[in-house]
């Protein structure tokens, strides 16, 4: 009985290192940056095999390290290929040469809230790069200050958020 016990224990404790080490992981929240959607605090969940058969997607909340070897959690906004300027607050997608571009549509953004209050200017990213915001564009240290987000430094897409002191599940 006692030997049937321990092989459980073992098997459950291996599935579970695999399943941490190469499918889901989860993060704690610090900082202020993808507020209002995720807040500081928030124990976030991220599939580590979302991109293994596809790439990440506009507005998909994602896990990255930054070059200093920095967690960050953001959402993709420019795409491989596209050029990304902020006018006027607004965030300006280009995709092909001649194109005047496409404002997005922030709709996640708190009432009211802009990109930028200077603005930023035109960067092309090459392929395998992405352009990344925080929501809460007046803390954020994103794509406009680090630059591009490189696809090799993606971690993983956010499923799921936990806030531990409303006991309150959030999924993406």
């Amino acid at each position: 009985m006692k030997r049937k016990i321990l092989s459980v224990f073992i098997v459950s404790f291996v599935a579970a290192v695999l399943i941490r080490a190469f499918v889901i992981e989860g993060f704690f929240v610090v900082g202020d940056s993808m507020e209002p959607v995720i807040h500081s605090g928030d124990y976030v969940f991220i599939n580590k095999l979302a991109f293994a058969k596809r790439e990440p997607r506009r507005e998909e909340i994602v896990i990255a390290s930054s070059r200093g070897g920095e967690r960050l959690i953001k959402r993709i906004i420019g795409l491989p290929g596209e050029r990304v300027s902020i006018e006027d607050g607004k965030i300006v997608i280009k995709s092909g040469r001649l194109d005047e571009g496409d404002v997005l549509e922030e709709i996640y953004l708190n009432n009211g809230q802009t990109s930028s209050t200077t603005g930023i200017s035109l960067i092309k990213l090459d392929p395998g790069e992405y352009f990344a915001l925080g929501d809460n564009r007046n803390v954020s240290i994103d794509s406009r200050e680090l630059g591009p987000i490189d696809i090799w430094d993606i971690k993983g897409s956010v499923i799921g958020s936990f806030n531990l002191t409303h006991l309150k599940y959030k999924g993406f």
